[in-house]
């Protein structure tokens, strides 16, 4: 099994339902209120994020880009970390083990995806302190301002120790199926999409192998699992 990624920027309407599940299944700290400056989600350092891009051709418009790790073959992180707390399974998934991680930040530095981050450095009661929970109060009105739950997987988010997606690896079963990462499963318009490329009728794989997705940044070399639809 190879797991790929595939992200159709045409089909994604930034409705952050990613972002969310994401930090639910993993123990991200979320907060459900919104911003009244931009009407987005209010939330910390994430796994996954959505960037808004304005363009001006005919008519004023503007794109939603996802971005996550993008798991790569030739990954910079690896080489820099002097704990190997951050390896490669055998499907080329790239995994911190949060046990050896002593958060000194060169797999941050060595990123060229800025795609890898320290969650913040405080518990939950001392984040319901500060200046935008504060003001995240009215998201009450949502179904309540923090979701928090506990997670079962030991890729989870923990302090101090340094963060990023897994695709949703604790997911993977004994039987060596392909799996669902959580953002793939609620994505409203279907814009993430995950496959198998050792698969020769997925789907997903097709469109890596006929080059309709293709990769963020070619130019840096590392290669990886992410691919893209409709250019970054």
């Amino acid at each position: 099994m190879r797991p790929v990624f595939v992200i159709d920027i045409n089909k994604c309407v930034g409705c952050m339902a990613c972002v969310a599940a994401c930090s639910v299944e993993n123990g991200v700290l979320f907060i459900a209120a919104k911003d009244t400056s931009k009407y987005l989600p209010i939330h910390s350092k994430t796994r996954t994020v959505v960037v808004w891009k304005e363009e001006e051709k005919e008519k004023p418009a503007r794109r939603f880009v996802p971005y996550l790790c993008n798991h790569c073959e030739k990954a910079p992180c690896l080489e820099v970390c002097p704990t190997q707390a951050t390896y490669k399974t055998k499907e080329g998934i790239v995994l911190i083990d949060k046990d050896k991680c002593i958060g000194c930040r060169y797999c941050i530095m060595a990123c060229p995806y800025g795609m890898r981050y320290t969650p913040p450095a405080m518990e939950t009661k001392e984040l319901m302190h500060l200046d935008f929970m504060k003001d995240a109060e009215a998201g009450v009105n949502y179904g309540g301002v923090m979701f928090q739950p506990p997670v079962s997987n030991k890729w989870a988010v923990k302090i101090r120790t340094v963060d990023k997606c897994t695709f949703c690896y604790h997911r993977k079963t004994s039987d060596d199926k392909l799996w669902t990462p959580a953002c793939v499963e609620v994505c409203p318009t279907k814009a993430r999409s995950f496959g198998d490329l050792d698969n020769p009728n997925d789907p997903v794989a097709d469109l890596v192998r006929r080059g309709i997705a293709k990769p963020i940044a070619p130019s840096k070399g590392t290669g990886g699992l992410v691919y893209y639809v409709g250019g970054v």
